[in-house]
């Protein structure tokens, strides 16, 4: 099985795998935004995970770390010859198993709520 071994700083943080089919993805994120607390404090995020399953369904995490630093040496090794570590968590798409018509019912829902949403904020700013 084909594995990421993540360390930082030389340290093992996790060895994330899967085997079959699936998606394995090793993400690093620097966000500094102009108008919120990120602006003097950027966030430095490592997300380690992936999904498997028919359609790859099911989400799989294994590492979310916001305390990355400047400074800090990530290292990435592509090994073959490793077991992954079990993923920290595991949760199935809420679309996994319906058919069509029941995962458009499913997203209309989902912007009926946004869309009740967007009205109340817009008749609590007096605009509607």
């Amino acid at each position: 099985m084909l594995c990421f071994r993540v360390l930082r700083n030389g340290r093992h943080i996790t060895t994330a795998g899967v085997s079959d089919f699936g998606v394995l993805s090793t993400i690093l994120t620097w966000v500094r935004r102009p108008d919120d607390e990120t602006r003097d404090n950027p966030e430095i995020d490592l997300h380690v995970g992936g999904s498997v399953g028919r359609e790859y369904r099911e989400h799989l995490k294994w590492c979310y770390a916001n305390n990355i630093r400047a400074g800090d040496v990530l290292t990435v090794e592509v090994r073959d010859d490793l077991e992954a570590d079990p993923p920290k968590e595991r949760r199935l798409d809420e679309e996994a198993g319906l058919d069509d018509v029941a995962r458009l019912q499913l997203r209309k829902q989902s912007l009926e709520a946004q869309l009740a949403d967007v009205n109340e904020e817009l008749q609590e700013r007096g605009a509607a």
